[in-house]
């Protein structure tokens, strides 16, 4: 299990969402309040964010827990951006380890995360992975289910999928073959695409932006639940749930 979020709005430091709060991602990967599967999230850590000027956004990962990355605590002190995607991991056992297993995944404009697991893993790899380039597959950053997850959406989204009907379609073809916890986390910088099946996700709007998270980083009542099996869309103007 793993917790995540992403952001899309008016500049802010990296520090701002995802240490500051009171239940800041950081806690979270040590506490985490609505976690369900696994108590740590300490298996990893990654986060991308955008910068102008650049079309393929800026990503810091590593192999151990986030609070011990001294890196990380520089970069999020003095870095701004319009647009972030971070996550902790709790690794599913059986599961690669490293860096290259941890979210977010990148590829041209994107970053993607998964919270949950996939059912019957190792076994419905090949089912899932069905009609996919071999070639794609031979790329594959790391044999997890999360990573074959990404391989799919970015498969579909380079053949001209928009982004919610390739995570609906991910989705889709995720349950066929085993089911499972399966939120999926998607973004271009400007717009924010996520499912909700499984496990519980949230979205807030904020003063000039708008944040999607496994969890609430705070009690701001403002805070709205996603119902599960919905397809949420957000950029900075409106939010839309859809049921999957």
């Amino acid at each position: 299990m793993c917790r995540h979020l992403a952001y899309v709005g008016s500049p802010v430091f990296l520090r701002e969402l995802l240490v500051d709060p009171s239940y800041a991602l950081v806690r979270q990967s040590w506490a985490p309040r609505r976690q369900q599967h696994g108590v740590l999230n300490a298996d990893g850590f990654g986060v991308g964010w955008y910068v102008d000027g650049f079309d393929e956004p800026a990503r810091h990962r590593g192999a151990g827990p986030i609070w011990a990355d001294e890196t990380f605590a520089d970069l999020s002190r003095v870095t701004r951006t319009t647009g972030l995607l971070a996550a902790v991991r709790s690794a599913t056992i059986g599961m690669a380890a490293g860096r290259a297993a941890a979210a977010p995944f990148r590829s041209d404009r994107w970053l993607f995360s998964h919270n949950g697991a996939v059912e019957g893993w190792p076994e419905v790899a090949g089912r899932l992975a069905w009609g996919l380039d071999p070639g794609v597959l031979a790329r594959i950053e790391a044999p997890t289910d999360s990573v074959l997850l990404w391989a799919l959406t970015v498969d579909l989204l380079r053949r001209g999928k928009s982004e919610e009907a390739a995570l609906a379609e991910v989705l889709t073809r995720a349950v066929d073959a085993g089911g499972g916890r399966l939120n999926l986390l998607l973004t271009d910088g400007h717009t924010i695409i996520a499912t909700a099946w499984g496990v519980s996700l949230c979205w807030r709007q904020l003063s000039g932006g708008v944040v999607v998270a496994s969890e609430p980083f705070d009690d701001d009542p403002a805070w709205v639940d996603v119902p599960d099996q919905h397809l949420l869309v957000a950029d900075t103007r409106e939010v839309n749930v859809e049921r999957l």
